[in-house]
């Protein structure tokens, strides 16, 4: 009996580890499947840690076109009917009283004029530039290249000899040499000086071409000379007043009818407002927005965003915040 329950144990001892060992055995292959199903997976990817994102650095602001700030004054004289309308009047009433000038032998239209001047031939006056010929191009193309006036680039667009005339200022100045008028062109367009090409012939027969009067020679053409103190326009007028009764004067400028010395918007006025009688008369104002002395009065010599901070303060904007608006910015 003993021998049975020693064999029954055996037995039971060697089953158990049967067991076991199976176990095991599945336990192992179960764990070489899951490997190998482990490795065949694609792993996933890296985690990339990218750098810090600089802050993009502003574009680089363009350089101020200051000329643009004449786009809307040139627009206005190139392409309005306004502009065509104002100039023809202009020298539509000019012609209308040119009859009633030339009757009147004590008439004079010029301040230089002195003395008796009863027996003189008469004359006019004219300016040149925008007044009878017409120079916007070279304004439109300062504001293309974005380049301020020059007296370099004044002189090449001169000698293209290609300006068209003002609206009115043919038939008018042809009108007056039927009458037995003489025209005189003072203009600040200067005789030859050094480095320069002479600016005299070119305008000449820039009006020649056009059939302006009085120019077929470069006698009544009276240009910047500083060597004959002619920098302003007050000795050319009284030169021409030795030889002739000026009976009328057209100009753009102020200055092309009376010189103010150490002139201020005051003085102006002053000027303009003593001799209303004269107006539409003896002196015939055409518009310029586009420059003129009305501009330097205010500006003097500054340019750029000092000139666009005076203009500013000329109309009321306070000196701090036109200061800001000059530079590119806004009122908050």
């Amino acid at each position: 009996m003993h021998n049975n329950h020693t064999i029954a144990l055996a037995l039971a001892h060697s089953t158990a580890l049967g067991i076991m060992t199976v176990m095991r055995t599945v336990l192992y292959s179960l764990l070489m499947v899951g490997l190998v199903a482990c490795a065949s997976k694609p792993a996933p990817p890296l985690e990339t840690v990218s750098a810090p994102q600089q802050a993009a650095a502003p574009a680089p602001r363009a350089a101020d076109n200051f000329q643009l700030d004449m786009l809307n004054a040139v627009v206005w004289s190139r392409t309005s009917a306004e502009s065509e309308a104002v100039h023809l009047q202009t020298y539509e009433t000019a012609r209308r009283t040119l009859d009633a000038a030339l009757a009147d032998r004590t008439w004079t239209a010029a301040t230089e004029q002195t003395g008796d001047f009863s027996r003189l031939p008469p004359a006019i006056v004219v300016d040149v530039d925008d007044t009878v010929l017409d120079t916007t191009d070279y304004m439109v193309e300062r504001a293309r290249v974005g380049d301020a006036f020059s007296k370099a680039s004044w002189n090449a667009y001169v000698q293209l000899e290609n300006a068209p005339p003002v609206p009115g200022a043919l038939k008018y100045l042809q009108y007056a040499a039927s009458k037995g008028v003489t025209v005189f062109y003072v203009s600040n367009r200067e005789v030859q000086v050094p480095g320069f090409k002479d600016e005299v012939e070119p305008t000449r027969r820039n009006l020649a071409k056009l059939g302006f009067p009085n120019t077929s020679d470069a006698k009544t053409i009276l240009f910047r000379d500083n060597a004959r103190g002619w920098k302003d326009k007050s000795p050319r007028r009284a030169e021409i007043a030795k030889t002739h009764r000026i009976v009328q004067m057209v100009g753009d400028n102020l200055y092309d009818l009376i010189d103010i010395p150490n002139a201020t918007r005051e003085s102006r006025d002053t000027a303009v407002e003593s001799r209303l009688d004269w107006l539409g008369t003896r002196w015939f104002v055409l518009p310029n927005p586009m420059y003129g002395s009305w501009e330097s009065v205010i500006t003097q010599s500054a340019s750029g965003s000092d000139a666009r901070r005076l203009k500013l303060e000329s109309i009321g904007v306070p000196s701090a915040l036109a200061d800001v608006i000059a530079n590119g910015g806004f009122e908050r």
